[in-house]
């Protein structure tokens, strides 16, 4: 089918104007790369995960958690984001989701060097590392799970910030959970191997399913489908398949 010049013009104009959720807009995924590659103004720190940029474009910095409003050291870390973040320029760089259902995108950040030399800030790392959020994980969003995780370390074992202040009730330690699914239906299980293996599913009736444990905190989850779970970057484990 043919599409003239003007049809195809209408067609973005209407999905550009469908992508303004709240107030903020959308990038369109045919622009991805080249946002991706942009540097962007920080026009205001809301607080310290989450950002304006130009063109009322707000940020949710992923993987990390920091204090909200009323909650214990909102104000010191909001106050240290402002001033790290307050009339930079960052570079932006995207894991699996695009946005999330308030309309912001989901984005690691960085403050690009002023040299060759130097290297840039991960603002999510140095935000943890120094005690002003937490982290966040959130399966399929786990691009940097084992960094931040070991900057949280370094943040507990010092007192930084939130550790040493607040009542941060998290255990002694990130040995490996096991959680239930929210959806009794929902049995297929993601896990992400410790041993560089990959990310995999299983589902009931591989061999070693009952042995498979589910951590969130790593980025692993239930799923209800098989083609959720390929969606979210997991592929079937080759157990699986030498039991059916």
């Amino acid at each position: 089918m043919k599409v003239y010049p003007k049809v195809l013009s209408a067609i973005l104009s209407v999905l550009i104007a469908a992508g303004a959720v709240g107030g903020y807009r959308v990038i369109e995924d045919t622009q991805t790369s080249l946002f991706e590659n942009s540097v962007h103004a920080v026009v205001r720190v809301v607080d310290a995960d989450t950002v304006d940029m130009e063109d009322r474009v707000r940020v949710r910095l992923l993987g990390i958690d920091a204090p909200e409003k009323g909650e214990c050291f909102y104000e010191e870390s909001a106050s240290y984001a402002r001033d790290l973040l307050g009339g930079e320029h960052i570079r932006i760089e995207k894991d699996i989701s695009g946005s999330d259902r308030y309309g912001r995108l989901l984005r690691y950040v960085y403050v690009p060097s002023d040299t060759p030399e130097k290297d840039d800030l991960f603002v999510q790392d140095h935000l943890v590392r120094e005690g002003y959020a937490d982290i966040f994980a959130v399966a399929p969003d786990n691009r940097y799970r084992d960094l931040l995780s070991s900057a949280r370390e370094e943040a507990r074992k010092e007192g930084r910030g939130i550790w040493g202040v607040c009542d941060m009730r998290v255990s002694d330690d990130l040995r490996e959970s096991d959680a239930l699914p929210i959806d009794a239906s929902c049995t297929i299980k993601g896990n992400i191997s410790e041993k560089g293996y990959g990310k995999h599913y299983f589902i009931e009736g591989c061999p070693n399913y009952n042995r498979v444990k589910v951590d969130v905190r790593k980025g692993e989850a239930y799923f209800c489908t098989t083609e959720d779970a390929e969606a979210a970057g997991f592929s079937r484990s080759e157990s699986c398949d030498n039991s059916f």
